[in-house]
């Protein structure tokens, strides 16, 4: 991965220390009010005009097209807000991420990435790098990906290959948008889509647990990957 050493700097320095309410996106606070997070896109508007930030349900996510072809991720502290069966708001603490640290899905996200490798499957997922510490916040970067829901993919897939996936599709082998698993057949072979596939059912169904059209995609070569496989569906 090639990025701009100096930005991602920069774009740290203009949102570190992280508020103490920088959890799950808390739609409430103890005053039933929104919480306001506008000031994490002011602060990146500030250091870089053409950069937004999208937040998840367990991270935010700063994109830059002066970035290079990362975009940083950064997870929430652990914590989300909800309430209880009177009505009443409290914190509660994460304890779903599959990772060595059960607060931090980036880093569940990064686990998961290198341990795909040692299965020569990371092409089917977006590199994930750590990056550095914060204030005792891992922050961390990955390629650049264009979500399905937001892709100008021009690659159509064999006939052949999208025969196959379909009839994988009915057969329940998987439940992602066939194209995209055809994609992978032309580009990464049979034999290894079928290892890949083995190895969610079998070893790590996390990867695929929260494949929505959002979290996969296409880089800029058109070649398909996820983007986002620390899933958090055992919350939802």
């Amino acid at each position: 991965m090639t990025f701009n050493h100096k930005l991602v700097d920069e774009f740290l320095e203009a949102i570190f220390p992280l508020p103490e309410e920088f959890g799950v996106i808390c739609y409430e606070d103890e005053n039933s009010e929104p919480v306001d997070f506008s000031f994490f896109q002011e602060a990146v508007w500030d250091v870089d005009p053409d950069a937004t930030v999208c937040f998840g349900m367990s991270k935010i996510v700063i994109i830059s097209p002066n970035l290079g072809n990362v975009v940083i991720k950064i997870p929430f502290n652990g914590y989300y807000m909800e309430s209880d069966i009177d009505g009443n708001l409290e914190w509660n603490p994460f304890c779903w991420a599959a990772g060595s640290d059960h607060k931090d899905y980036c880093l569940t996200e990064f686990e998961k990435y290198n341990r795909l490798k040692t299965y020569g499957l990371d092409c089917f997922v977006a590199k994930v790098m750590f990056y550095k510490e914060m204030c005792g916040v891992r922050i961390f970067l990955q390629e650049q990906v264009t979500p399905e829901n937001d892709s100008y993919c021009t690659r159509r897939p064999s006939r052949k290959s999208q025969d196959l996936a379909d009839k994988w599709y009915d057969e329940g082998k998987f439940y992602i948008e066939p194209e995209w698993i055809a994609n992978c057949l032309d580009k990464y072979g049979k034999s290894k889509v079928e290892r890949f596939l083995y190895y969610c059912a079998n070893i790590d169904p996390d990867i695929l647990g929260d494949v929505h059209s959002g979290n996969f995609g296409y880089r800029g070569d058109e070649t398909p990957c996820i983007l986002d496989y620390s899933n958090y569906g055992d919350y939802l």
